[in-house]
């Protein structure tokens, strides 16, 4: 019984934001993101580079942006693995405790 209160508090705790943000049937307001473009004059060269996948074909955009996620994650975590290592914390190892 109480995993199933659980189950509905999270339930609701979920569903509560999208049903709060959701538009009325008369809010015309909400631009559609699919036609949204974005201005390229005066734009620097990554700037423009990333603009201009997003106006042409939002779908690589989207696969271009979540590699270099990834790849930026990856150089968080060699950095900060070298510099605790630096400061002597041995990172690498996990040991679990049971």
């Amino acid at each position: 019984m109480k995993k199933l209160q659980i189950m509905l508090v999270n339930f609701v705790l979920l569903a509560l934001p999208a049903l709060v943000w959701a538009a009325g049937p008369g809010d015309k307001d909400v631009p559609d993101m699919a036609t949204r473009t974005v201005r390229v004059e005066g734009l620097g060269a990554i700037n423009y580079f990333f603009a201009s996948w997003y106006n042409s074909n939002k779908f690589v955009f989207a696969i271009l942006v979540t590699i270099v996620m990834g790849v930026v994650g990856a150089a968080i975590a060699v950095v900060t693995d070298v510099i605790l290592k630096a400061i002597g914390m041995e990172v690498s190892k996990i040991e679990h405790h049971e």
